[in-house]
């Protein structure tokens, strides 16, 4: 089984933040939720809210979008297209995709693929996160609280937030753009093209 990172990754852009902007240009009331936002970005900034708190404020303005399940959907037959070539080529009907977006979100490109989605329990209605994100070294949890010590061939992700994953697979892989290198192998980094 292959792993993958889903925003920036296999994804050109970040779905979340796409999709808040998909429904702010058909909604434009959800404009009354930016400052709550803005201040959760520089709350971020100066390290008061954690990446999980960070997440759960900007994620909240589904809770003012009608016809959720509809909007998805609209949302992902014009974004599709945004999902890298190179990963067509890769894909293997056996992929996860591993992501701290939203669950709602994320599933539907993953069910349009054809792949396993796990991501974050965020739910539509109340706009409640269940636990803690997919995000970082929490990706390990939420992996083995699903598929336990089934082993990863390959784990490919644009951040380094994702090196426990990485590690975690036979072969880890960073994503740049369309670039993709070896980083980590059998948990080992690699360096100028050496095990260390």
């Amino acid at each position: 089984m292959n792993g993958y990172d889903f925003d920036d990754t296999i994804f050109k852009g970040n779905s979340l933040r796409r999709f808040y902007f998909y429904c702010l240009v058909r909604l434009p009331y959800l404009l009354l939720y930016l400052p709550v936002q803005i201040i959760a970005v520089l709350l971020r900034a100066v390290r008061i809210l954690n990446k999980n708190a960070f997440l759960c404020v900007l994620e909240w303005f589904i809770v003012f979008v009608p016809c959720k399940r509809k909007f998805i959907e609209k949302f992902w037959n014009k974004n599709f297209k945004r999902i890298k070539q190179w990963y067509f080529e890769a894909k293997r009907d056996d992929d996860l995709i591993l992501s701290a977006s939203p669950e709602y979100l994320v599933e539907v490109a993953c069910k349009r693929l054809g792949v396993k989605c796990v991501a974050s329990k965020v739910d539509m209605k109340s706009g409640r996160t269940f636990g803690k994100h997919c995000h970082g070294k929490t990706k390990i949890d939420f992996y083995r609280s699903n598929f336990g010590d089934m082993p990863l061939e390959t784990f490919y992700s644009d951040s380094m937030t994702d090196a426990p994953m990485m590690k975690l697979a036979k072969r880890g892989y960073l994503v740049k753009g369309d670039k993709i290198t070896l980083l980590y192998e059998n948990g080992q980094k690699i360096t100028n093209g050496n095990l260390s």
